[in-house]
């Protein structure tokens, strides 16, 4: 039976490579399984499909779309086999079961929400998979993602959907189109999870009937999008971002139909960071040594530097904002816990949470999770926080938030810089960039006397800037590698940071915290600024060996 549906699959118009059926495709037991497979682990299975098809060639999990079985006796069987598949498969949309004189569709509505069509026929590429609920769903109706199921829909969106959208075609161009989708869904997440509204029929949803429904949908999003945008213009875009969304209408059908059924904003807000991060890291960003700061990493930092509302804090490579939300998450709890007391918060997040990135995506992701969280996002900035000097001409809204025209253009004015700056061996700043921003500690590295200067990675300069921008008395706490603390290479950094930084304390971070992205050894440090070092000494250090 196998062998004759995939030649009338074929027939149909489906690609062999969309095809698996040698070997069998493994089924995941229990969703801790899955998240298991997610991270390419060994994992239990609770059975393997016959044949299973993908929306695209790569063969990827997050691309699998119809589970096909075979071996079930009779129908009812047949129904039970795909249901357990199908709940185990959280990316797979329809079910197909077949003996040759019946068959029988089953359709994924929504977690344990089934169409079944008996007598059914094979389906063919183009079809619509996805099933609008009967009633439009409401914020008690959708649930939280899995970390693994939130990641695989965003990498399912950007590998099979937005990727082979017909208007737009270059890849940062789709990124950011899908991240306009995903801040009306973050917007919408954020409004009806208030506790007056969570009955309420949601915003954010497939609209129409069978005949209309992908142009109606679209043009709701498109709506939705275009009043965000009014609303939202000068403290989460970019002036070069307009209020209409680029993608086709069958796109913007195509996301909102994986994300609707999801809180995308919920209690755990470090889901989306994490999700959204895993795929931009593949995509865009493990080359420039920037990685994800898991929140096991992230909690227990902040909790460490101890922020509290007499705090001002800077996170100058906040990436997808992590350390700023969870500071804005933890001074709430601990010092504005009731919503009367909601006012002081918002201040406080106004007035007093920072961030800096390069990457214009990173920067409106954390915007809007700080808005919706209670705000914070008038002070994420974008640009590019190491070149100081660059701060007047080209980055000018760094240079009147947190700097000035003149040396050492960074005012010293933050109580907590916390950051994970981008590493790597091969990430330096170099060394006549170090020059024109006058950091010290190029030169110290050195080891060659006023004036020389050398290539130094990235995160070590991050460690200056993060020495400037402090109050004395501030604290640091940022990722490093530990070999700049150990390895002979880095003799010169004690005499660097004697006079200016003090060791506070140190986690271990376990090798596996960033295993998905990089295989280095790190630890999060913690220091003082206890002054400014001696200004007028030359960095020398004897090359004697020890």
């Amino acid at each position: 039976m196998r062998q004759i549906t995939i030649k009338e699959l074929l027939r149909l118009g489906w690609k062999e490579a969309q095809l698996r059926w040698k070997p069998e495709w493994p089924v995941p037991k229990t969703p801790h399984d899955l998240t298991k497979r997610e991270r390419d682990q060994k994992y239990e299975i609770c059975g393997s499909a016959d044949l299973v098809i993908f929306a695209d060639t790569s063969g990827a999990a997050h691309a699998l779309q119809i589970i096909f079985e075979f071996k079930a006796p009779n129908i009812d069987a047949g129904k039970a086999q795909l249901m357990r598949y199908l709940s185990s498969e959280p990316m797979a949309k329809m079910g197909f079961w077949t003996n040759g004189s019946a068959s029988l569709a089953i359709y994924k509505r929504h977690s344990a929400d089934w169409v079944v069509v008996e007598g059914a026929k094979l389906p063919q590429p183009g079809d619509d998979f996805s099933r609008a609920p009967d009633k439009p769903p409401t914020w008690n109706s959708i649930r939280t993602p899995t970390e693994a199921e939130l990641s695989a829909v965003l990498r399912r969106i950007v590998a099979t959907v937005v990727v082979s959208d017909a208007a737009v075609n270059r890849r940062e161009d789709q990124l950011r189109e899908l991240l306009h989708i995903v801040l009306v869904k973050l917007e919408n997440d954020a409004v009806f999870s208030r506790s007056s509204r969570q009955d309420d029929a949601m915003d954010f949803r497939l609209y129409g009937a069978t005949e209309d429904r992908v142009t109606r949908t679209a043009e709701k999003i498109r709506e939705q999008f275009k009043d965000y945008f009014s609303r939202q213009r000068t403290r989460i875009f970019l002036p070069h971002d307009r209020h209409d969304l680029l993608l086709t209408d069958q796109t913007i059908y195509s996301v909102v139909s994986e994300l609707w059924p999801y809180r995308i904003l919920g209690d755990k807000i470090d889901l989306l960071s994490k999700a959204f991060q895993t795929f931009r890291t593949s995509a865009l960003k493990s080359g420039e040594g920037q990685y994800l700061t898991p929140l096991r990493v992230v909690r227990p930092a902040i909790m460490a530097l101890d922020i509290t509302s007499s705090d001002k804090v800077i996170d100058p490579a906040c990436g997808t904002g992590g350390f700023l939300i969870e500071a804005l998450r933890q001074v709430a709890a601990k010092e504005f816990p009731k919503e009367e007391e909601a006012w002081n918060l918002i201040k406080w997040a106004n007035d007093n949470l920072y961030g800096i990135d390069k990457d214009d995506i990173g920067v409106k992701l954390t915007r809007a999770m700080m808005v919706a969280m209670r705000d914070g996002s008038t002070h994420v900035l974008l640009g590019d926080s190491i070149r100081v000097n660059e701060w007047p001409t080209k980055y000018t809204r760094l240079r009147d938030e947190i700097g000035q025209n003149q040396t050492p253009f960074v005012l010293e004015q933050f109580t907590v810089v916390v950051t994970n700056p981008p590493f790597g061996e091969d990430l330096k700043v170099k060394a006549v960039d170090c020059r024109a921003a006058g950091y010290t500690i190029s030169n110290h590295a050195a080891m060659k006397g006023p004036g020389k200067y050398v290539d130094l990675e990235i995160g070590l300069v991050y460690l200056e800037l993060a020495h400037r921008l402090l109050r004395r008395g501030g604290r640091i706490g940022i990722v490093l590698p530990e070999t700049y603390f150990f390895s002979k290479k880095y003799r010169w950094l004690p005499g660097w940071m004697d006079g200016r930084l003090k060791l506070r304390g140190m986690t271990n971070i376990a090798m596996e915290a960033f295993e998905e992205f990089c295989r280095a050894k790190t630890n999060f440090y913690i220091f003082e600024k206890v002054g400014d070092g001696d200004k007028a000494a030359v960095a020398t250090i004897s090359d004697q060996e020890d």
